[in-house]
């Protein structure tokens, strides 16, 4: 006789249970709200019918709504526990996704903390040019490992200059001239140097002409600001995928980070 290892069957099934929580809590709500219709329209018809027996017994045009009540309530009880399960489900995976937002928000504040002490230990170490130099470098790898495809977002049009460009922040491609991006930058410079922060929603509507939905992202001061701190521009050069050159724009010597 072959032993089947219920145990062991369990043990895999409450593993793979809690490690797709989130989406069998997410189904289990969409099918909570779709039974409890059904069975709302089912207990409604039902009652309806009920209501019309009793008023035939009883010789009347209409019940009163505590003998309506006291005829149907039966009739809604599934839909009232469909509905406090449905409930339920979305309650706790409201709560696993705000625990998981937390978690998230704590590893992105410990990776942002990580990032900043690198950069600034780097520079201790090679100095601050060897240190830009590194950062350029790795800048200009990601740029040329990712072959942007221009047809995929199409190219925005400025109505500033013509030469290709591509920001790194959005994925976008824009057109424009470097004397204009270079303004762009100054300006985008004083407003960081004044407020001692930048939204990415101001840096966008500068650049591209367009909003983003990082409303609450953006670059702040932390700490002594010097000349190798300020919000400025980093430029190098790329290919998309139709082989069309472009400048990469990227912010040099700051990250963002949640304002």
């Amino acid at each position: 006789m072959v032993k089947v290892p219920i145990g062991a069957i369990a043990k895999n099934l409450i593993a793979l249970a809690k490690a797709n929580a989130t989406p069998i809590a997410t189904g289990a709500v969409i099918l909570g709200m779709v039974s409890a219709v059904v069975l709302a329209v089912k207990a409604g018809k039902e009652s309806a019918e009920d209501i019309e027996e009793v008023k035939e017994e009883m010789e009347v045009d209409q019940l009163t709504p505590k003998e309506v009540i006291k005829v149907v309530w039966r009739r809604f009880i599934p839909v009232i526990l469909i509905l406090s399960l449905t409930i339920a489900c979305l309650v706790v995976n409201t709560s696993r996704m705000m625990k998981r937002y937390a978690a998230l928000s704590t590893a992105y504040a410990l990776s942002e903390s990580y990032l900043k002490d690198y950069i600034d230990a780097t520079k201790e170490n090679v100095g601050a040019k060897k240190e830009q130099t590194i950062r350029d470098s790795a800048v200009d790898k990601q740029v040329q490992r990712n072959k942007v495809d221009e047809s995929q977002r199409g190219i925005i049009e400025t109505g500033t200059g013509t030469e290709l460009f591509y920001d790194t922040l959005t994925g976008r491609l824009f057109r424009d001239s470097i004397d204009h991006v270079q303004k762009v930058e100054r300006k985008l410079s004083n407003m960081y140097e004044s407020d001692d922060k930048l939204y990415a929603d101001d840096y966008t509507k500068e650049l591209l002409g367009i909003h983003t939905e990082l409303e609450q992202m953006g670059w702040k001061k932390t700490g002594k600001i010097d000349g190798t701190h300020r919000f400025k521009f980093g430029y190098t050069h790329g290919m998309t995928n139709s082989m069309s050159s472009y400048i990469a724009i990227y912010i040099d010597n700051n990250h963002l980070t949640e304002i």
